[in-house]
Protein backbone atom coordinates (compact mmCIF):
# COMPACT_ATOMS: atom_id res chain seq x y z
CA UNK A 1 0.00 0.00 0.00
CA UNK A 2 1.34 3.46 -0.87
CA UNK A 3 1.02 6.77 1.10
CA UNK A 4 -1.74 8.16 -1.04
CA UNK A 5 -3.93 5.14 -0.59
CA UNK A 6 -3.18 5.38 3.10
CA UNK A 7 -4.12 8.63 3.09
CA UNK A 8 -7.45 8.06 1.31
CA UNK A 9 -8.11 5.46 4.50
CA UNK A 10 -7.47 7.74 6.86
CA UNK A 11 -9.83 9.84 5.71
CA UNK A 12 -12.50 7.44 5.64
CA UNK A 13 -11.49 6.12 8.85
CA UNK A 14 -12.00 9.57 10.65
CA UNK A 15 -15.34 9.64 8.95
CA UNK A 16 -16.09 5.99 10.27
CA UNK A 17 -16.88 4.52 7.12
CA UNK A 18 -14.29 1.71 7.19
CA UNK A 19 -15.03 -1.87 6.26
CA UNK A 20 -13.71 -4.83 8.84
CA UNK A 21 -11.54 -5.48 6.03
CA UNK A 22 -10.36 -2.12 5.55
CA UNK A 23 -9.80 -1.56 9.08
CA UNK A 24 -7.28 -4.45 9.18
CA UNK A 25 -5.35 -3.27 6.29
CA UNK A 26 -5.56 0.44 7.66
CA UNK A 27 -3.78 -0.87 11.10
CA UNK A 28 -1.10 -3.14 8.89
CA UNK A 29 -0.14 -0.01 6.85
CA UNK A 30 0.14 1.93 10.18
CA UNK A 31 2.35 -0.38 11.98
CA UNK A 32 4.71 -0.87 9.13
CA UNK A 33 4.80 2.88 8.31
CA UNK A 34 4.50 4.70 11.75
CA UNK A 35 5.52 8.13 9.80
CA UNK A 36 2.35 7.89 8.18
CA UNK A 37 0.86 8.66 12.04
CA UNK A 38 0.99 12.78 11.61
CA UNK A 39 -1.60 12.15 8.54
CA UNK A 40 -4.00 10.10 11.43
CA UNK A 41 -3.80 12.99 13.59
CA UNK A 42 -4.26 15.70 10.87
CA UNK A 43 -7.67 13.56 9.50
CA UNK A 44 -8.87 13.23 13.70
CA UNK A 45 -8.78 17.27 14.13
CA UNK A 46 -10.19 18.02 10.61
CA UNK A 47 -13.42 15.92 11.33
CA UNK A 48 -13.41 17.31 15.11
CA UNK A 49 -12.94 20.20 14.24
CA UNK A 50 -15.57 20.29 11.50
CA UNK A 51 -18.38 18.87 14.14
CA UNK A 52 -17.47 21.74 16.66
CA UNK A 53 -17.93 24.20 14.17
CA UNK A 54 -21.48 23.95 13.99
CA UNK A 55 -24.27 24.06 17.32
CA UNK A 56 -26.49 21.46 18.05
CA UNK A 57 -29.53 21.84 16.20
CA UNK A 58 -32.80 20.28 17.25
CA UNK A 59 -34.35 17.93 14.47
CA UNK A 60 -38.47 18.56 13.57
CA UNK A 61 -40.44 17.35 16.53
CA UNK A 62 -42.56 16.21 13.20
CA UNK A 63 -39.29 13.81 11.68
CA UNK A 64 -39.97 11.28 14.35
CA UNK A 65 -43.27 11.06 13.48
CA UNK A 66 -42.80 11.18 9.91
CA UNK A 67 -40.15 8.53 10.02
CA UNK A 68 -42.53 5.79 11.91
CA UNK A 69 -45.73 6.36 9.68
CA UNK A 70 -43.27 6.32 6.76
CA UNK A 71 -42.44 2.50 8.51
CA UNK A 72 -45.38 1.86 9.23
CA UNK A 73 -47.04 1.98 5.82
CA UNK A 74 -43.93 0.23 4.19
CA UNK A 75 -44.66 -3.40 3.48
CA UNK A 76 -42.75 -5.74 5.24
CA UNK A 77 -41.19 -9.49 4.32
CA UNK A 78 -39.74 -12.47 5.83
CA UNK A 79 -38.07 -15.11 4.07
CA UNK A 80 -39.84 -18.61 4.60
CA UNK A 81 -38.40 -21.91 4.04
CA UNK A 82 -38.62 -22.72 0.77
CA UNK A 83 -35.75 -19.72 0.42
CA UNK A 84 -38.69 -17.39 -1.18
CA UNK A 85 -40.44 -14.72 0.30
CA UNK A 86 -44.01 -13.66 1.96
CA UNK A 87 -45.44 -10.74 2.88
CA UNK A 88 -44.82 -10.27 6.85
CA UNK A 89 -48.82 -8.76 7.66
CA UNK A 90 -51.22 -10.15 9.17
CA UNK A 91 -53.28 -10.62 6.23
CA UNK A 92 -51.20 -12.62 4.02
CA UNK A 93 -48.67 -15.65 4.45
CA UNK A 94 -48.28 -16.66 0.66
CA UNK A 95 -44.76 -17.73 -0.49
CA UNK A 96 -43.61 -17.04 -3.73
CA UNK A 97 -44.25 -18.76 -6.24
CA UNK A 98 -41.98 -21.10 -7.96
CA UNK A 99 -40.98 -20.39 -11.12
CA UNK A 100 -42.43 -22.22 -14.24
CA UNK A 101 -40.33 -24.20 -15.97
CA UNK A 102 -39.16 -23.07 -19.36
CA UNK A 103 -40.29 -23.94 -22.83
CA UNK A 104 -37.96 -26.49 -24.05
CA UNK A 105 -36.13 -24.76 -27.54
CA UNK A 106 -35.77 -27.05 -30.84
CA UNK A 107 -32.85 -27.72 -31.91
CA UNK A 108 -30.79 -26.39 -29.16
CA UNK A 109 -27.16 -25.18 -30.05
CA UNK A 110 -23.90 -25.35 -27.99
CA UNK A 111 -23.15 -21.64 -26.92
CA UNK A 112 -19.75 -20.83 -28.49
CA UNK A 113 -17.20 -18.32 -27.21
CA UNK A 114 -17.35 -16.11 -30.53
CA UNK A 115 -21.06 -15.76 -30.49
CA UNK A 116 -20.86 -13.68 -27.34
CA UNK A 117 -21.38 -9.77 -27.51
CA UNK A 118 -17.66 -8.32 -27.29
CA UNK A 119 -19.09 -5.36 -25.05
CA UNK A 120 -20.43 -8.27 -22.08
CA UNK A 121 -16.92 -9.81 -22.20
CA UNK A 122 -14.87 -7.54 -19.11
CA UNK A 123 -11.32 -7.95 -18.52
CA UNK A 124 -10.30 -8.22 -15.00
CA UNK A 125 -8.86 -4.61 -13.44
CA UNK A 126 -5.72 -4.52 -12.14
CA UNK A 127 -6.25 -5.22 -8.08
CA UNK A 128 -4.48 -2.45 -6.81
CA UNK A 129 -6.25 0.07 -9.35
CA UNK A 130 -9.57 -1.22 -8.00
CA UNK A 131 -8.47 -0.45 -4.42
CA UNK A 132 -8.07 2.74 -5.55
CA UNK A 133 -10.75 3.52 -7.32
CA UNK A 134 -12.94 2.02 -4.05
CA UNK A 135 -11.19 3.92 -1.75
CA UNK A 136 -11.55 7.42 -3.90
CA UNK A 137 -15.35 6.75 -3.71
CA UNK A 138 -15.56 6.52 -0.57
CA UNK A 139 -13.72 9.43 0.36
CA UNK A 140 -15.62 11.28 -2.26
CA UNK A 141 -19.36 9.73 -0.35
CA UNK A 142 -17.91 10.96 2.93
CA UNK A 143 -16.89 14.55 1.84
CA UNK A 144 -20.18 14.98 0.15
CA UNK A 145 -22.04 13.58 3.03
CA UNK A 146 -20.14 16.19 5.90
CA UNK A 147 -21.12 19.06 2.86
CA UNK A 148 -24.58 17.91 2.74
CA UNK A 149 -24.84 18.02 6.65
CA UNK A 150 -23.28 21.52 6.77
CA UNK A 151 -25.50 22.92 4.28
CA UNK A 152 -28.75 21.93 6.73
CA UNK A 153 -27.54 23.21 9.72
CA UNK A 154 -26.48 26.38 7.54
CA UNK A 155 -29.83 26.33 6.11
CA UNK A 156 -31.65 25.70 9.07
CA UNK A 157 -29.73 28.09 11.37
CA UNK A 158 -31.38 31.16 9.95
CA UNK A 159 -34.77 29.62 10.16
CA UNK A 160 -34.34 29.01 13.73
CA UNK A 161 -33.60 32.82 14.24
CA UNK A 162 -36.46 33.80 12.01
CA UNK A 163 -38.52 31.53 14.57
CA UNK A 164 -37.63 32.75 17.62
CA UNK A 165 -39.27 34.40 19.80
CA UNK A 166 -38.05 38.31 19.67
CA UNK A 167 -36.70 40.36 23.12
CA UNK A 168 -39.43 41.85 24.36
CA UNK A 169 -37.19 45.00 25.37
CA UNK A 170 -36.18 44.96 21.58
CA UNK A 171 -39.70 44.77 20.49
CA UNK A 172 -40.79 47.51 23.01
CA UNK A 173 -38.03 49.61 22.07
CA UNK A 174 -38.57 49.54 18.15
CA UNK A 175 -42.35 50.43 18.63
CA UNK A 176 -41.41 53.41 20.86
CA UNK A 177 -38.44 54.92 18.48
CA UNK A 178 -41.25 54.06 15.98
CA UNK A 179 -44.36 56.05 17.21
CA UNK A 180 -44.90 59.84 16.14
CA UNK A 181 -44.08 60.87 19.90
CA UNK A 182 -41.45 59.07 20.87
CA UNK A 183 -39.33 61.00 23.03
CA UNK A 184 -36.06 60.53 25.16
CA UNK A 185 -34.19 61.67 27.91
CA UNK A 186 -30.33 61.37 28.84
CA UNK A 187 -28.53 61.88 31.96
CA UNK A 188 -25.13 61.39 33.41
CA UNK A 189 -24.57 58.89 35.97
CA UNK A 190 -20.98 58.90 37.48
CA UNK A 191 -18.44 58.40 34.52
CA UNK A 192 -21.53 56.09 32.66
CA UNK A 193 -25.19 58.11 31.54
CA UNK A 194 -28.87 56.56 31.31
CA UNK A 195 -31.39 57.30 28.67
CA UNK A 196 -34.87 56.46 29.22
CA UNK A 197 -37.18 56.02 25.94
CA UNK A 198 -41.02 56.77 25.81
CA UNK A 199 -43.87 57.11 24.10
CA UNK A 200 -46.91 58.15 25.42
CA UNK A 201 -48.96 57.10 22.92
CA UNK A 202 -47.68 53.43 23.01
CA UNK A 203 -47.40 53.62 27.38
CA UNK A 204 -44.35 51.62 26.54
CA UNK A 205 -40.65 52.90 28.12
CA UNK A 206 -37.65 51.68 28.00
CA UNK A 207 -34.29 52.80 30.25
CA UNK A 208 -30.79 51.95 29.42
CA UNK A 209 -27.55 52.37 30.74
CA UNK A 210 -23.91 52.56 29.57
CA UNK A 211 -20.26 52.91 31.38
CA UNK A 212 -22.16 52.80 34.62
CA UNK A 213 -20.50 51.50 37.68
CA UNK A 214 -21.32 48.35 38.97
CA UNK A 215 -23.40 48.36 42.60
CA UNK A 216 -21.76 48.94 45.22
CA UNK A 217 -20.53 44.75 47.54
CA UNK A 218 -23.41 43.57 48.64
CA UNK A 219 -25.82 45.93 46.68
CA UNK A 220 -27.83 45.84 43.71
CA UNK A 221 -29.65 48.66 41.76
CA UNK A 222 -33.53 48.68 42.12
CA UNK A 223 -35.30 50.69 39.64
CA UNK A 224 -39.10 52.65 40.63
CA UNK A 225 -41.67 53.93 38.26
CA UNK A 226 -42.60 57.00 40.38
CA UNK A 227 -45.90 58.26 39.78
CA UNK A 228 -46.66 60.93 41.51
CA UNK A 229 -45.53 60.30 45.34
CA UNK A 230 -45.87 56.02 45.14
CA UNK A 231 -42.79 54.06 44.39
CA UNK A 232 -43.52 51.19 41.99
CA UNK A 233 -40.45 48.75 42.28
CA UNK A 234 -39.61 47.06 38.70
CA UNK A 235 -37.01 44.52 39.98
CA UNK A 236 -33.35 44.70 40.13
CA UNK A 237 -31.10 45.82 37.50
CA UNK A 238 -28.20 43.62 36.46
CA UNK A 239 -25.59 45.74 33.89
CA UNK A 240 -23.04 43.96 31.50
CA UNK A 241 -19.03 44.10 32.30
CA UNK A 242 -19.13 47.25 30.38
CA UNK A 243 -22.26 49.19 32.63
CA UNK A 244 -24.58 48.49 29.53
CA UNK A 245 -28.34 47.30 30.92
CA UNK A 246 -32.26 47.90 28.79
CA UNK A 247 -34.80 47.55 31.23
CA UNK A 248 -38.52 47.31 30.18
CA UNK A 249 -40.55 49.77 32.27
CA UNK A 250 -43.48 47.88 31.98
CA UNK A 251 -46.67 49.97 33.31
CA UNK A 252 -44.92 53.24 32.48
CA UNK A 253 -47.56 56.21 31.96
CA UNK A 254 -47.89 59.69 31.07
CA UNK A 255 -46.59 61.56 33.64
CA UNK A 256 -44.53 58.96 35.15
CA UNK A 257 -40.56 59.56 35.89
CA UNK A 258 -38.33 56.54 36.57
CA UNK A 259 -35.82 56.20 39.11
CA UNK A 260 -32.55 54.11 40.41
CA UNK A 261 -31.79 53.41 43.69
CA UNK A 262 -28.79 51.25 45.47
CA UNK A 263 -30.40 48.46 47.87
CA UNK A 264 -29.54 45.81 50.06
CA UNK A 265 -28.28 42.85 47.28
CA UNK A 266 -31.26 41.24 45.87
CA UNK A 267 -33.46 45.01 46.30
CA UNK A 268 -35.09 46.54 48.66
CA UNK A 269 -36.38 44.01 51.79
CA UNK A 270 -39.62 46.40 52.45
CA UNK A 271 -41.12 46.74 48.93
CA UNK A 272 -39.97 50.44 48.91
CA UNK A 273 -36.60 52.96 48.09
CA UNK A 274 -34.18 52.67 51.18
CA UNK A 275 -31.89 54.92 49.75
CA UNK A 276 -32.30 58.52 47.73
CA UNK A 277 -32.38 57.67 43.98
CA UNK A 278 -29.01 58.28 41.89
CA UNK A 279 -30.87 58.74 38.81
CA UNK A 280 -33.92 60.29 38.29
CA UNK A 281 -35.74 60.90 34.56
CA UNK A 282 -39.17 62.25 34.39
CA UNK A 283 -40.89 61.93 31.20
CA UNK A 284 -43.05 65.21 31.94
Amino acid sequence: MNEQQFRELSAARALHALSPEEEQAFSEALAAHPEWLPVVDEDRETVAALASSIGEVAPPRAARAAILDLIARSPQFEADQSGGFRDGSADSTRSAAPAAPAAPVADPKPARANDLVPELVEEPEDPELAFTRSRRKKAWFGLAASVAVLLAIALALPMRGGMAPQDPVSVALQQVEAAPDAQSETVNVGSGEATLHWSDSTQQAVFMTDGMEPAPENHDYELWIVRGDQPISLGVMHADANGGAAVLAEGFAPGDALAVTVEDRGGSPTGAPTTDPIVVVASA
